[in-house]
């Protein structure tokens, strides 16, 4: 299989997941939060990176655009989606569920890497320093913005 297939591969195992287990109400609701928190803030992340040089994707031929494959953000909010879905609701079990969450991305990062579709040029320290700001920062977001237009 050519690399350049294997973010499809991805983007439709999380799809699948996604319409098997989140009701159709939900997938609506949380949209807005998975869009902003995981496609956004991707395609932000991913041009600081190109601009500072610390990851970029590579392999992506004729899918992306200026250094942003397209998938990965599409990827990104459906990822945020499942996660918001399943956010617990007390306090300690959120923070289990955020440091969760950092792991599951940094191993992910580091296994598209090791498949060839993402070159990291500090080695792990580039996937761990974005999940660790990203994570909290979406959680943070999403309890915001929930609190203020669910309410």
């Amino acid at each position: 299989m050519a690399i350049k297939y294997i973010p499809f591969f991805y983007t439709l195992i999380f799809s699948m997941i996604l319409v098997s287990v989140v009701p159709k109400a939900e997938i609506r609701r949380l949209s807005i939060y998975g869009i902003i928190f995981g496609a956004i803030f991707d395609v932000i992340l991913v041009t600081i990176a190109n601009i500072t040089g610390s990851f970029t994707y590579i392999n992506y031929e004729p899918f992306g655009l200026m250094g942003i494959h397209f998938l990965a953000p599409i990827s990104w909010a459906i990822f945020f989606i499942l996660y918001f879905y399943f956010l617990p609701d007390k306090r300690y079990y959120i923070y289990l569920y955020i440091i969760s969450g950092i792991f599951y991305s940094i191993m992910f990062c580091q296994m598209i890497t090791k498949l060839g579709v993402l070159k990291l040029s500090h080695g792990i320290i580039d996937s761990i320093i974005p999940f660790v700001f990203w994570f909290p920062l979406a959680t943070w977001g999403y309890f915001r913005l929930r609190e203020r237009f669910e309410n």
